[in-house]
């Protein structure tokens, strides 16, 4: 089997994506654990159990996959590996980064990023052309020290160090540094006009993700003679879009929807005798004529602001808040009139225990959960109907929904032994999938993610079809399916599978004078990094 060189090998292509073109529309997850990896089909119309596709013992130091799904990425000591494959995963392409500990891939998986915080003399950050493997840049450990504060600051790294802007054309990068945020394109990897984007004493930043526009924080002075303020910058312009200026207001966090048409802001805000804060929220209506922005508050000030969640592709959004022992889930919508945003409660639920929402990749759907440690409680609500679906209880350390957002899974870790249960949208338990030496589990993202009415009403005929009786019984009083290691063990690899680790040898090798071969590659120094010339 041939290692493709270039971005012509026939490696790489639309036949990645092959996995999409499943008639009954299933997903894929994956589960890690140590030595081992396994890729499923999930449950779906006319498959009443999970069904392996992929199956090897290996031992990398991590597992991701790509943005959209098209590539399988692995960390070894010696550097990463993507995989792909229409039938069983091959290797696509080594990455040679000594003891790489953190990678990243670029939304357009175009780029994958690495960093190694024990490659003494050379390179902290590279970042690699995803069908190449070419260096397109290498920060070394110099420069990477002054730019987050220190060696004692590499092992407490903010990652990723680089963030994407949101569109997938893989434009634009950034990274922020003190009093600057650094904006680079991937034509030639340098700055925007060279130069930084200058911010005095910004703390943080995030791109939109659906445009080039970027969401920066500044706070106030230790005085608080200056305010604190929240601005869009427009990429690459660099023009401020709208600022939005905050009394006093030393830290916040920002909430992107995901189709980037709201942005909310959250703080803490002291009262009018300012012998305590309360928290509250300023949102904006990026692509409303003039981006308008409104206050947001609670009805009671008082309330500890716990979790916040838009909903995606939607116009709701859902906060827990508590005062006390009470905890309440309480759900808005965002309505529009005369360039104003305004928003109207729909429901205020009382829950014993919540502290984190999950919604449905597709909307309407959410789990309201109090995670491992807090009750395991699990609430399936819908949105739309405001009625409860379910409620279950299970000790989760993650939950995941599936990109299609008709499955979702709860995942536990309880003294290396994993369990992972899949449910359908509407709270019923499907699948349990117990595990020894579990590392991870993930489902495999997708480049569209939305599933119609249609789609939905397959899940349901699919989870009717595991049992005539099954919508009159409890979770507890069915039998569910467990996946076991016997379908692992049962497995028959397809053909060409052996191959694929001397294939991994040689990948490795390949690359052993790399280390040489970039001290005689003619270098550019732009802003203080180490910029590798094309």
């Amino acid at each position: 089997m041939e290692v493709p060189t270039d971005s012509s090998s026939s490696s790489f292509g639309v036949h990645l994506q092959n996995w999409l073109t499943d008639k009954s529309v299933r997903d894929q997850f994956l589960i890690h654990c140590f030595g081992e990896i396994e890729v499923y089909w999930n449950i779906g119309t006319g498959h009443l159990k999970p069904e392996l596709f992929d199956y090897r013992v290996v031992y990398p130091e991590s597992v991701t996959w790509s943005p959209s799904g098209t590539y399988l990425a692995t960390t070894f000591k010696k550097g990463s590996i993507i995989w792909g494959g229409t039938t069983f995963f091959s290797p696509l392409m080594f990455y040679d980064h000594k003891l790489v500990k953190l990678i990243d891939i670029s939304p357009g998986e175009k780029y994958l990023v690495s960093y190694s915080k024990f490659e003494i003399n050379g390179a902290v950050l590279k970042i690699f052309d995803v069908e190449t493997g070419e260096v397109k840049m290498v920060i070394d450990r110099s420069k990477f020290e002054h730019a987050i504060g220190g060696i004692e600051a590499i092992s407490q790294v903010s990652w990723p160090v680089f963030r994407w802007s949101g569109r997938n054309d893989d434009k634009y990068l950034a990274r922020i540094e003190k009093n600057a945020i650094y904006i680079y394109e991937t034509k030639t990897f340098g700055l925007i006009d060279n130069e930084p984007l200058k911010a005095e004493n910004v703390m943080d930043f995030c791109w939109s993700p659906t445009d080039p526009i970027i969401t920066l924080f500044v706070p106030t002075d230790d005085d608080e003679v200056q305010p604190a303020r929240v601005s869009l910058i427009q990429v690459p312009s660099k023009e401020e879009l709208k600022r939005k200026n905050l009394n006093g207001v030393r830290d916040c966090k920002m909430f992107w929807q995901s189709n980037g048409e709201y942005l909310a802001v959250m703080f803490n805000q002291f009262n009018e005798t300012r012998d305590s804060t309360y928290q509250r929220f300023v949102i904006f209506g990026i692509k409303d004529p003039g981006i308008p922005i409104e206050d947001f508050e609670l009805e009671n000030n008082n309330d500890m602001i716990i979790a916040f969640a838009w909903e995606p592709k939607g116009q709701r959004f859902a906060v827990i808040h508590a005062l006390g022992e009470r905890r309440n889930v309480s759900f808005y919508s965002v309505l529009k009139a005369h360039n104003r945003l305004q928003f109207s409660k729909l429901v205020t639920l009382d829950v014993e225990q919540a502290g984190s929402l999950h919604w449905s990749p597709v909307g309407r759907f959410i789990i309201v959960a109090a995670m491992k440690g807090c009750g395991g409680d699990l609430i399936f609500y819908d949105a739309a109907a405001l009625g409860t679906l379910a409620t279950e209880n299970f000790a989760a350390a993650n939950i995941e929904w599936s990109p299609t957002g008709g499955y979702v899974a709860a995942i536990s870790d309880e003294m290396d032994v994993g369990r992972v249960m899949i449910w359908s949208f509407f709270g019923v338990l499907l699948c349990q999938i117990p595990r020894r030496k579990f590392k991870q589990f993930c489902w495999r993202p997708r480049s569209s993610s939305s599933f119609s009415m249609d789609e939905m009403q397959a899940v349901l005929e699919a989870v009717n079809n595991l049992d005539g009786s099954l919508a009159n019984l409890n979770n507890e009083d069915k039998d569910v399916f467990t996946l076991s290691m016997e379908q692992c063990q049962t497995w028959e690899a397809p053909e060409g599978w052996d191959r694929c680790w001397t294939e991994i040898s040689r990948m490795m090798n390949k690359n052993r004078n790399a280390a040489l071969e970039e001290l005689e590659t003619k270098e550019v120094t732009l802003d203080g990094q180490t910029l590798v010339e094309n």
